[in-house]
């Protein structure tokens, strides 16, 4: 009998052996979360709403770059131009230059035509939004007298026009802008005429329009760039000036001085009075204050390398221009004016920031600040001090109303943060007020640009729960839910990150649990989680054995087997068979361990006595 027993321990010893060793299931899915796509997806352009880009747009200009351009278009010598047929060879080699390299810098994106008898160039940024809207405009003169190279007079206005679209290409803004390269300027504006009357035959309404003619030669006392405005309303032509001082003076040395027409010299002679005489009053001169130290002009030393050109300084108006007009397309519904910085300043130091006011509000400062004390000062345009408050101690937490300052005179506010106390002290400073640019005594918050029917920042024609303003803004289809017809509702496609208007994004697997966009929509997951319901067992599986991948189902037993999902998931078994189970199986989940351990003790105890 001593042969049974023995088969008896050894059956023991291997139904324990089994209770106490863990076997790996055969698992086919990885349990973990991924937001983000491994492969880039294609990049496109930044579309532009309710964010200020004025300091990108600055830091993107380059003075480096705009010198090369005042090269390229200056070096082979006089543009001159006597008549439409009668030219230098090359004024039509700049013309047809200019052309090429508003299409090239942009990938196509400017419209560019040629009109008139005297040939300008015109460009056309197309803004998003589906409005015969305001534009800006940016132009200078691309001719020459005969004498001069023109490098100064006006490569400096090419450059500039050139360097602004360059940089304001690269994002997609809501309203038009145009760049312009008028021919014979120097013979009496005809160029700008031609333009200016198509322009008002076409019905272009222009908000702005920065006509630049040299910038090269500052006063050698300050050092400026004189930015003419016509005089009359503040909002329509002061303003622009003004908000070209508050771009200088937040970002760079402040070198904008603006002057209204009845004191600038020169005024009539050059091409923003072709623009005025058409009606186009908010036309703005942009020019060098040092003007009676201007000893190259109209000769041959208005070469791009004279040594005495300072390009910092005409870099420096361009970089204000361009962030002018990007300070201006930042414009939301029902968003005031707002700017938020943070920043440290040591003991004894300042900070300033500037706002142009144009209607009668309040400038309202929110701080939190942590590790000193603090000084919040609001000045007027006049240099005036209007309102201040001191903090001796820190308030490093919520944010708080530091200033409510009423105002009511027009012109670029500054507030002035100073660290009084001796400590190193970092600050979160934000500022709100409002505006009023078209001088309809209704704040630019309640309105949007004009030809824009607000009413459809309510309405939703697709009923995808996206207003129909909020799809003209992101460039979807207000009139269809799925934008680009990938089976994929737009609203899905914006809340997972995924882009509506592109149908080949259907077809990936953002979360790589090898189900598709499309088909983590059809079951209803998500398409950045492998495990959508965090249940532990994968969308993939769930979906393959009929269970639902967006509810936690871990402990249903849809098959009465007495093991649940996710104890079915860990085996490798079905969760909707009931299997049979071996007897093996069956005595190790009846009998504990220490029960198989202590019949194989007790059946070795009694072969050995034996």
């Amino acid at each position: 009998m001593k042969k049974p027993q023995f088969v008896t321990i050894i059956l023991l010893f291997l139904l324990a052996s089994s209770s106490c060793t863990s076997v790996a299931p055969a698992q086919t899915y990885l349990i973990q979360e991924n937001a983000l796509n491994s492969v880039s997806p294609t990049e496109s352009l930044e579309r532009i709403y309710g964010e200020d880009y004025s300091g990108d747009i600055w830091e993107s200009i380059s003075q480096d770059s705009f010198r090369n351009y005042v090269k390229l278009v200056t070096e082979n010598g006089s543009r001159w131009i006597a008549t439409p047929e009668h030219y230098s060879e090359q004024n039509g080699e700049a013309r047809d230059w200019i052309a090429e390299e508003l299409s090239r810098v942009s990938n196509s994106r400017i419209e560019v035509e040629i009109i008139g008898e005297y040939q300008s160039v015109v460009g056309r940024l197309p803004g998003y939004l589906p409005i015969e809207g305001p534009a800006f405009l940016v132009g200078g003169h691309l001719d020459s007298v005969i004498e001069a190279p023109g490098a100064n007079d006006d490569g400096t206005g090419i450059a500039a026009m050139l360097e602004i679209a360059r940089v304001m290409s690269q994002y997609e803004w809501p309203l038009d802008i145009y760049f312009g390269a008028w021919n014979a300027e120097e013979i009496g504006l005809r160029g700008s005429r031609e333009v200016a009357r198509e322009f008002a035959t076409r019905g272009i309404n222009i908000l702005v329009h920065y006509n630049v003619d040299m910038l090269l030669v500052p006063d050698p006392i300050d050092s400026t760039v004189l930015m003419g405005y016509l005089e009359g309303p503040y909002n329509l032509g002061q303003y622009w000036a003004d908000l070209t001082v508050q771009m200088s003076n937040t970002y760079g040395n402040g070198i904008i001085e603006p002057l209204i027409s009845t004191e600038f010299p020169g005024w009539t002679r050059s091409d923003h009075m072709s623009f005025i005489q058409q009606g186009f009053e908010s036309s703005l001169f942009a020019h060098e204050s040092g003007g009676a130290y201007d000893e190259w002009y109209h000769t041959s030393g208005d070469v791009w390398d004279n040594e005495a050109y300072d390009y910092e300084i005409g870099a420096e108006a361009v970089k204000s221009i361009g962030a002018a007009i990007a300070f201006t397309q930042a414009r939301a519904y029902q968003m005031p004016v707002h700017g938020e910085r943070s920043f440290d300043i040591t003991p004894g130091h300042e900070r300033n920031f500037y706002m142009t006011i144009t209607t009668e509000t309040s400038i309202n400062v929110s701080s939190r600040w942590w590790g000193g004390g603090a000084t919040y000062s609001i000045y007027d345009p006049e240099g005036q001090l209007i309102e201040e408050i001191a903090f001796d101690d820190a308030s490093p937490w919520e944010s708080s109303i530091v200033l409510e300052t009423p105002v009511s005179l027009r012109g670029v506010y500054q507030l002035h943060v100073f660290n009084h106390r001796g400590t190193t002290t970092g600050y979160d400073v934000s500022w709100v007020y409002e505006s009023d640019i078209d001088r309809n005594s209704i704040p630019d918050s309640e309105e949007f640009w004009f030809g824009f029917d607000v009413e459809l920042f309510s309405t939703d024609q697709d009923s995808d729960t996206l207003t129909d303003a909020y799809e003209i803004i992101i460039g979807t289809d207000w009139e269809s839910s799925d934008s680009d017809s990938d089976e994929l509702p737009d609203n899905w496609e914006l809340d997972y990150g995924l882009d509506p208007l592109d149908p080949s994004d259907a077809l990936d697997d953002e979360d790589g649990d090898t189900l598709t966009n499309l088909e983590e929509f059809t079951y209803g997951s998500n398409p950045l989680l492998i495990d959508s319901d965090k249940d532990e067992i994968p969308d993939k599986w769930e979906i393959e054995n009929d269970l639902n991948p967006s509810v936690d189902d871990a402990s249903e037993d849809p098959d009465n087997d007495q093991i649940t999902n996710l104890e079915e998931y860990l085996a490798g078994s079905d969760p909707n068979l009931a299997e049979v189970i071996p007897l093996s199986d069956l005595i190790i989940q009846v009998l504990p361990a220490g029960v198989i351990f202590a019949m194989l003790a007790a059946s070795f105890f009694r072969y050995r006595r034996r």
